[in-house]
């Protein structure tokens, strides 16, 4: 798994020693509720889930989270990485930060590296990202990096007593290349 860098970040493989920046952010409410995951409970449970993503046998390599860190200094404020594989060559996107990075045009950032990656290095013909009806930062997100909207899939998810929907966007391969 190689570095990725932008202007402002860098996205490097997830370490242990990643563990305290990303509970930081994982056990918050605001974050949690926006992902879809629970919030996280301790550091111990981050080290575990970071332990299982190193795990991953190297046919699962593409499945790796990405840390996103800022040049200069390192620090973690986020993950991005290709969540699930849909099919060989059609892959779903998903991304975390720090809420107190949100708004400042990091994540469109972070995700239009890992998009570009893989269409050039995995030849991905398609690229999906789903997010929930509430969370405009993440639709902004996919709106931004010109995902198409495809499907609302309606009271998918039980969120604070309430069925959310599910909000699912599609990146073409020939979209990226050749944005409009």
């Amino acid at each position: 798994m190689e570095h990725i860098e932008t202007e402002r970040l860098l996205l490097r493989p997830i370490k242990l020693t990643d563990a305290p920046a990303i509970f930081d952010y994982g056990q918050r409410v605001e974050v949690s509720r926006l992902a879809g995951f629970p919030v996280n409970q301790s550091l111990e449970e981050v080290r575990t889930f970071i332990e299982q993503d190193l795990q991953k046998p190297e046919e699962q390599a593409h499945l790796r989270i990405y840390a996103i860190c800022l040049k200069g200094d390192g620090r973690v404020i986020g993950t991005v990485n290709f969540t699930k594989e849909i099919e060989e060559d059609i892959f779903e996107i998903g991304y975390v930060l720090h809420p107190d990075w949100w708004g400042h045009g990091l994540m469109p950032e972070a995700v239009g590296a890992l998009i570009q990656h893989g269409f050039q290095v995995y030849h991905l013909r398609k690229i999906e990202l789903v997010t929930y009806d509430f969370n405009r930062q993440s639709q902004r997100v996919a709106e931004k990096l010109e995902f198409q909207l495809e499907a609302r899939l309606r009271q998918r998810k039980e969120l604070d007593g309430h069925f959310r929907d599910k909000v699912v966007y599609g990146l073409l391969r020939e979209e990226w290349l050749q944005p409009s």
